[in-house]
């Protein structure tokens, strides 16, 4: 990562976060085998002897296949174990861009030009007697697969806020300069320009916009003289949220 990192000229490392692939419990493989095989071959050595003293071979029959029916249960948790293992992963977020490597491949470098945006969300899961609150990230290259970082990442939360302060940082000057010049500028579910900030194929006024805001994972436009939201969308519909906030709380500061 270094090297890519330096290559592409992106600076020092600000943070770094990465995967730990679960371990498989092998007991599951070894166990069926332990027992499988021992009974098996019981089976096959009865059914020879057998066969060969009044030819009643097919007495054994139900050990035989009680035994291959739990080797086949191993052979298929073997299976399992080989062919979904997970590669282990590292992303990396540098003063100018971000590094992503998998294991056996070669490392993914984009400079924040070549990004188009980022999208978080945090889920709280509650079972009735304890919560807790999954992170996700998502970050879309201008060229190749979006990719995603979440809590199977070891340090996400604070790589997760960290990154897109210094995303924020890099955009919002870009994006200001865009709703300047009079073009709009899309986030995804949402859009804002020179006249007012849009939810998919709607539009608000800046003048008839009361208040934005995030509550509780929802991104909520209010209209003066409305009780309820005018429009309500999940927060990970909108890409650089903290941008698109930021830039709808100057507009409407202005509007005022």
């Amino acid at each position: 990562m270094r090297t890519v990192a330096r290559e592409f000229e992106l600076g020092r490392r600000q943070g770094l976060v990465w995967t730990e692939p679960e371990r498989f419990p092998w007991i599951l493989v070894l166990l069926p085998a332990l027992i499988g095989l021992p009974l098996s071959w019981f089976g096959i050595s009865d059914a020879l002897e057998k066969q060969r003293s009044d030819g009643t071979w097919y007495y054994a029959l139900p050990l035989i296949v009680l035994g291959a029916s739990i080797v086949a249960a191993a052979g298929y948790f073997l299976f399992l174990a080989i062919s979904r293992r997970q590669p282990r992963v590292w992303v990396g977020h540098y003063q100018h861009g971000i590094v992503r490597e998998i294991a056996g491949h070669a490392p993914e470098a984009y400079a924040w030009d070549e990004i188009n945006g980022i999208r978080r969300r945090s889920t709280k899961v509650t079972n009735g007697i304890t919560s807790a609150t999954t992170h996700e990230l998502w970050v879309y290259p201008r060229e190749g697969a979006e990719f995603v970082v979440t809590d199977a990442y070891k340090g996400a939360v604070r790589f997760t806020d960290e990154l897109d302060k210094a995303f924020t940082r890099v955009r919002l000057p870009q994006d200001s300069a865009r709703l300047e010049a009079g073009e709009r500028v899309d986030f995804l579910g949402a859009h804002l320009d020179s006249a007012g900030v849009g939810c998919f194929d709607h539009r608000l006024g800046w003048r008839e916009v009361a208040l934005i805001r995030v509550e509780r994972g929802w991104l909520e436009i209010h209209r003066h003289g409305d009780r309820k939201p005018w429009a309500r969308l999940p927060v990970e519909a909108v890409r650089n949220l903290s941008v698109f906030l930021t830039l709808a709380g100057r507009m409407c500061q202005g509007a005022a």
